[in-house]
């Protein structure tokens, strides 16, 4: 409305001229505003009631640098046109932790629907939400608008180039069996506690086996086969910051940095893991919760990025304190773990600082890891080093 409160001050204005200077062709123009004014008021607000927008991103996942192409629908049924229409959209990167908001210019609306189709480059991995905050619609002469609140919203995550280094899986951990809170649905295993199937008697099976009270209510034998804990020799902790507070261009751009550092590195390491065959949990803290994901395949392992990229952090550095003492019933062989500071830590030990700019080098030139192989052996020295 603040063409409106610009119009109604320059019609006081010429009002007050013809006043003064006791004009009639002054005042006459002064009336004119008036009405122009007061007819592009009552067809703007019958023109919103005729009007619908939407925001539409037709991928859901995009890759890092590529352009993306974000859609404007606007329905309009009434049979007069509007000048020109302006689109408030609001984009979230949920991860980072950050907002922009920038104006999008459309043409003229004529009845019907009509799509604007706006090519955006998404230069920072996370989870991004486009939000149509409002439209802006002009009356014919293109001198007063009015906002029309929508409030739709469209998502996009883009996720991180994923590199393998080189992890070997030790005999220790690819043979660990521990107490887990969940049980493989498609094999059978050795917990006793946790009964996976009940089936019909076959020659060679143990007598210890058989289920004698079913047995007893049927015709046959019956036996009983335990189920497969899904537990994990290795427990890798994210620590994340959370989101920075303050505002400005400086505040965003070391935000984006530090969110695309914190999950390229994690989204490495989970992956290399999973693609060594080795098994593992994957936590974080959202909120005041502890969020874990067993991670075993490649389907696995593109979940835990959708998930964590969604996270909402408030706190950070005592997340290992409290899933320690959530999950104080298991005994992972190690816990890796990636603190705010961007030190990765093994059992209590540093293996890495990843807080410089070259992270990426760092990353590249460690061979991992001394949980699988007992040893650290890093490509630029060509040693090993004990370190159990």
């Amino acid at each position: 409305m603040g063409s409106f409160l610009i119009g109604t001050g320059v019609t006081l204005v010429t009002f007050y001229i013809a006043l003064i200077y006791g004009s009639i062709a002054i005042g006459l123009i002064g009336f004119a505003e008036l009405v122009l004014m007061l007819l592009a008021c009552l067809y703007l607000l019958i023109y919103c009631r005729h009007i619908t927008a939407d925001i539409r991103i037709p991928l859901t996942v995009a890759e890092k640098g590529k352009k993306v192409t974000v859609q404007l629908t606007v329905d309009q049924t009434m049979l007069f046109p509007a000048a020109k229409v302006r689109y408030r959209v609001r984009c979230r990167n949920t991860f980072a932790g950050y907002a922009r908001n920038f104006w999008w210019n459309g043409a003229g609306l004529m009845r019907g629907m009509q799509c604007m189709e706006k090519r955006v480059v998404l230069s920072h991995v996370g989870s991004y939400e486009y939000e149509l905050v409002k439209v802006r619609i002009y009356d014919l002469t293109g001198l007063f608008y009015v906002h029309k609140k929508i409030k739709r919203f469209a998502d996009i995550q883009v996720l991180p180039e994923l590199d393998a280094v080189a992890v070997q899986v030790s005999e220790r951990v690819r043979r660990y069996f521990g107490e887990a809170e969940s049980y493989d649905d498609f094999q059978p295993g050795t917990d006793v506690s946790q009964i996976f199937d009940v089936r019909e008697y076959r020659p060679g099976d143990r007598l210890q086996r058989i289920h004698w009270k079913l047995s007893a209510k049927s015709d046959g034998l019956l036996v009983r086969e335990d189920s497969q804990p899904l537990a994990c020799a290795v427990v890798f902790l994210l620590d994340m910051l959370p989101q920075m507070a303050g505002k400005g261009r400086h505040m965003r751009r070391s935000r984006e940095a530090y969110a695309e550092t914190f999950l390229t590195i994690a989204a490495d390491l989970v992956y290399s893991m999973m693609d060594a065959g080795c098994p593992h949990y994957v936590a974080w803290q959202e909120e005041t919760e502890i969020k874990r994901l067993r991670v075993e395949d490649e389907e696995s392992v593109y979940l835990f990025l959708m998930q964590f990229m969604e996270c909402q952090k408030e706190t950070a550095g005592s997340l290992r304190q409290r899933y320690e003492q959530q999950y104080r019933c298991e005994h992972p062989v190690h816990r890796l773990e990636l603190t705010p500071e961007l030190f990765l830590v093994l059992d209590g030990q540093t293996l890495a600082d990843f807080g410089g700019d070259n992270w990426r080098q760092k990353l590249e030139e460690t061979v991992w890891w001394p949980m699988w192989m007992g040893v650290l052996m890093r490509k630029s020295e060509d040693i090993l080093l004990d370190v159990f």
